[in-house]
Parts: structure tokens; sequence; C-alpha cells
């Protein structure tokens, strides 16, 4: 936020339990209060399924600045992404060849032959829905508030190569039990 005040990052995994009529128009003002909503789900089905509305799902969503969609399960969900983005022309070429021959006797060419190179061009979707739904581990698409997309790839932990990274879940759960903070009176750290 800008100047004085609290600057609050929330995190909100499966963000459609906490959906309710009242959220469209809470998510929708609070980058203007010193807000950052981090919203994670798995389907916008969910989403609908909350609101009970497709109309209302998509106003909630629309609130919502940058994408990142790592591999997904619903054509719906990666549409979400998808139809975001402009078409795109895609050129194609055609080879065309073709030969003939004379039948006039008297002719000293015998036959006559051709050969084309015809370039069409078409509309296409610039990403479509199957490349989000096929990613790799580790690999997402991400749609920027401005409109650009990029393609990346997330590192990946390996325990080899790494003398802090805990061999097991329960020793991690145990560290982050250990230097864990409550979020209890924020505002006066």
């Amino acid at each position: 936020s800008s100047g004085a005040g609290v600057s609050v990052n929330i995190h909100a995994d499966e963000i459609n339990e906490l959906m309710g009529d009242e959220f469209i128009p809470m998510i929708n003002k609070a980058g203007g209060a010193g807000f950052q909503v981090t919203a994670y789900t798995q389907t916008v089905s969910d989403i609908v399924v909350k609101l009970g509305d497709e109309a209302k799902a998509g106003q909630a969503i629309g609130n919502f600045g940058t994408v990142i969609m790592l591999r997904v399960k619903e054509v719906a969900t990666a549409e979400l992404l998808t139809s975001q983005l402009p078409m795109v022309e895609v050129s194609a070429s055609t080879e065309v060849t073709g030969a003939g021959d004379s039948v006039d006797l008297d002719s000293d060419v015998d036959f006559t032959s051709n050969s084309q190179d015809r370039i069409q061009w078409t509309p296409s979707e610039m990403l479509h829905p199957s490349s989000i739904m096929s990613l790799p581990k580790g690999q997402a698409f991400i749609l920027t508030t401005g409109g650009t997309l990029w393609k990346v790839r997330i590192p990946l932990p390996d325990s080899k190569q790494d003398l802090y990274l805990a061999d097991k879940f329960s020793q991690m759960a145990a560290d982050m039990e250990e230097s864990y903070r409550t979020s209890e009176n924020w505002w006066v750290d």
C-alpha cells in the first residue's frame, strides 16, 4: 500500500470455502485498502458451486489480477487463462508439384513441370487448454495483469544437494511448528 498503514498479504487455500455474496465487493476493494490476496483453488467449478452462479463466479475471479496456473484437470479451469489470450495467425505451407505430357509429336518438349509453395494464414488460439492440462510437474503459465504470458519452471527441491532440507515431512513439520508465529497481535510487531 502507499504511505502509512499496514500492508496485509492474505494467502487463502481452497478460496471457494471463503466465498459468499459478501466476498465479491470485499475482494474488489481489498487492493485499494492495502490488502494483497493470493488465492488457491483446484477448479473453477469449486467457485461456481460455492457461489451458486457462473456469473457471480466470473465476477469474483475477475477481481484477481495475475493468474498462475500449474497443470489442471478441468477444461473450464484451463480456459480461465486461455480465454484471456488473443488469437494469433499461424502459417501453413503447402507444396504443389505437377507434370504434364506433351501431345505435340513435332515439338522438342516432351513434358512440362511446375512447383509451387503456397502459404496460408489461419487464426488459432495462442495457447490451447490441453497445453495447460498436460504441463509437467514444476511448470506453469503466468498471465500478468498487463496481459503478458510467461511459461515458467519452478525449481523442485532435491534433498541430495541441500543440507538444510529435511529428509521427511514429519521432520519438516516439527521444524515449522517450532519456528511458527501466529498472526495474533500482528499490528504490534
